[in-house]
């Protein structure tokens, strides 16, 4: 078996993702994990593939041959175990540099991404611009908690974070 991981940007339209899934399917491939989302009118994605090694070359020239697409192909690697998984979830006031602020302190712990999802949205009631990040992370051995909700918080007064062992 080979493991590949695709990204896909393209015009966004109805019926893409099932038009990737029978490609991925008639290929005898198998969709493994994916994040994908539409963005100012793009769609973006990506997703993790395993395919038997000789389907693999019809399949990386079905990908690469979609109309309307940038694709691009990596070969997978086996990933290795790294420590204490975690959800961690953030909301605050949108404003410039929050990302960054945000994963400045998470690279300064040495906690490691392993999924990151983000948005701006009205705040239910007032209105007000949202920005939520939603992410898996992987807290080394030796790391804490503690440290990483203590520097989160300190951010801004109006920073919510709520963190969950998985």
């Amino acid at each position: 078996m080979k493991t590949l991981v695709a990204t896909l940007i393209g015009p966004d339209k109805t019926g893409l993702v099932r038009q990737l899934a029978a490609l991925i399917r008639r290929h005898h491939g198998s969709w493994q994990s994916s994040a994908m989302s539409e963005l100012a009118g793009y769609f973006a994605g990506i997703v993790e593939i395993r395919v038997p090694a000789e389907h693999s070359a019809a399949l990386e020239q079905a990908l690469t041959s979609l109309p309307d697409f940038q694709v691009q192909l990596v070969e997978g690697q086996s990933p290795t175990p790294r420590g204490q998984q975690l959800r961690l979830t953030v909301t605050a006031n949108d404003r410039v540099g929050i990302i960054d602020e945000v994963t400045d302190i998470i690279n300064g712990l040495n906690i490691s991404v392993h999924s990151l999802k983000t948005d701006s949205h009205p705040a239910p009631i007032t209105g007000i611009p949202l920005f939520e990040v939603q992410s898996t992370l992987v807290l080394p051995h030796g790391q804490t908690l503690g440290d990483l909700q203590q520097r989160l918080e300190a951010l801004s007064d109006d920073l919510v974070v709520d963190i969950d062992l998985i």
